[in-house]
Order: structure tokens, then sequence, then C-alpha cells
């Protein structure tokens, strides 16, 4: 594995063909963004991609069988429910789902990333009654799909 620091962040790629690759694609989105009169940093901070097939693995090794069945419901681009994920996970309260998005997050801040740059929730409420539904980022579903998960992976 190769990795290397481009603006404050690693980067790892498999090969050292890869990483050059990837450092010219980097350095050439930089010039395009100081082309464009854009501050490089800010530019830099908001276009940074946290998913790549390696931070994908990294994630599923990290985390627990919970939190894997969440990002497998969420994976193929559903928005689902908490109650629809309460069951998809046989978890019989919202309490116990907010100890698997909990393991989930700890993980997640482990590896530097941010919770929004991997799912997001939407809130509604109706009268007294809410309803949360959730997504993944099409980031992570792209580089998921790289990996073959999780139609490839046993699970």
């Amino acid at each position: 594995m190769i990795e290397f620091k481009h603006n404050g962040r690693i980067w790892r790629t498999d090969s050292v063909e890869e990483a050059v690759a990837l450092r010219r694609k980097l350095e050439i989105n930089d010039q395009m963004a100081f082309e464009a009169g854009e501050d490089v940093d800010e530019y830099q901070e908001e276009n940074q991609q946290a998913w790549s097939p390696d931070t994908v693995m990294d994630l599923l090794k990290s985390i627990g069988p919970q939190q894997k069945r969440f990002l497998k419901a969420l994976a193929p681009g559903f928005h689902l429910s908490s109650e629809q994920i309460l069951k998809a996970l046989s978890l019989d309260s919202e309490v116990a789902f907010a100890g698997v998005l909990s393991g989930l997050s700890k993980q997640l801040k482990k590896l530097g990333i941010k919770t929004s740059d991997l799912y997001a929730v939407d809130v509604k409420w109706t009268g007294k009654s809410k309803t949360r539904t959730f997504w993944v980022s099409s980031e992570f579903r792209a580089a998921a799909d790289e990996l073959g998960w999780p139609d490839n992976w046993e699970s």
C-alpha cells in the first residue's frame, strides 16, 4: 500500500501508478480551483472526499455487525425510516438504534471522517410524532461499489 499526504489529508492507493495518477488529479483540481479564483484551501476543505475503497475497507473492518447491517440496508441508495431500520436490524427500540449509531460514530471519528460524510438524516414532524429518514452518501456508495460491497461479500 502506498500512502501520501496532500493538503493535510492522507491518501492511500494500492500501487505507485495509482498514487501518481491520484496525485496528478488532486493537483489538477487545485490548479483549476486557483484559476477559477477560488480560495484553494477553502475549495480543498469543501471538496475533499472522505471515501475511497481503502477508507470503506478501514471502516468495515472497524465496525460491528449491527453497524454493518445498518450500512448494508442503506447501501443500495434506499432512504429508510428509523422504523424500517429497526426492523432490518431486529432492534426493539430507538434507544437500541441510538447505540448502533453511537458505535458507528465512534469508529468514524477514529478514522477522521464526519458522520455527515457517511449518512444523512431528515427529520419530519407530523403533529407530535416525528419520522427520521436515513440514507448513505453517494460517495460512500460509489467507493463501496468498487469493492463489490455488500453484494459480493459474505455477511
